[in-house]
């Protein structure tokens, strides 16, 4: 195997560390089982008009607004439009202040020491999605031109255009290639489909029959790295 692509949001780095530190400031409230459930509703309703914000069916404003609005009520905390768009930007702002984790970095570490190159796929705005590569420090490990952003392409995964379209910039056959994401169905279903490879970070516990590898964490995966030494 010569190259690895990563997901991005929720496998390089924790997009509910950020949320967490957010609901903090924003609510003044300090409760863990509130917390993960608020971060669970919330990212499930933007995954239901994330789409339609990349596609330009609704704004970005919109879809926060949604997300937030409709995440926080199913756990019973009402706010308003401009709260939302409020709580989105505090978020934002904690999002690009995260730095990588001490697992992630070791296993960023090992992947370039031991593979021919690194890359990312993910979906998202362009501005939105270098950003946060560049905050993290990402450059150190991933290649420039392995790092896909969906918007740049105006196609988003699962389609299985985008993984043609990295899988043809890493210049290597189809088993020359893994993904590791956390996502089921937008990374480990396409790019199993394509003959990839796949480490699949079942971070939700969802439990589902992968193709090929599951971890429950990210410590997990240089022993699957091994293997293919």
């Amino acid at each position: 195997m010569k190259t690895i692509f990563f997901d991005l949001d929720d496998t390089l780095y924790f997009r509910r560390d950020a949320f967490y530190i957010a609901f903090k400031k924003y609510f003044k409230i300090d409760d863990d089982v509130l917390m993960k459930k608020c971060n669970d509703t919330c990212r499930i309703r933007g995954d239901e008009v994330f789409y339609d914000a990349q596609r330009g069916k609704i704004t970005m404003d919109q879809m926060y607004i949604y997300r937030f609005q409709k995440g926080f009520s199913d756990c019973g905390i009402s706010i308003t439009e401009q709260e939302a768009l409020d709580f989105h930007s505090l978020y934002k702002t904690e999002l690009y202040s995260l730095k990588l984790n001490n697992d992630v970095i070791e296993l960023l570490d090992f992947a370039k020491q031991n593979f021919l190159q690194l890359g990312i796929i993910t979906n998202g705005p362009v501005s939105h999605q270098w950003n946060k590569v560049k905050n993290l420090g990402l450059n150190e490990w991933i290649d420039e031109k392995l790092t896909i952003v969906s918007a740049e392409y105006c196609v988003d995964k699962p389609d299985l255009e985008l993984f043609r379209i990295a899988q043809k910039k890493s210049c290597c056959v189809e088993n020359e290639i893994m993904i590791i994401g956390d996502s089921f169905n937008n990374d480990i279903i396409p790019a199993s489909t394509l003959g990839w490879h796949t480490v699949w970070v079942d971070l939700y516990n969802e439990n589902l029959n992968a193709p090929e590898y599951t971890v429950k964490d990210i410590n997990q995966i240089i022993p699957i790295l091994k293997k293919f030494l």
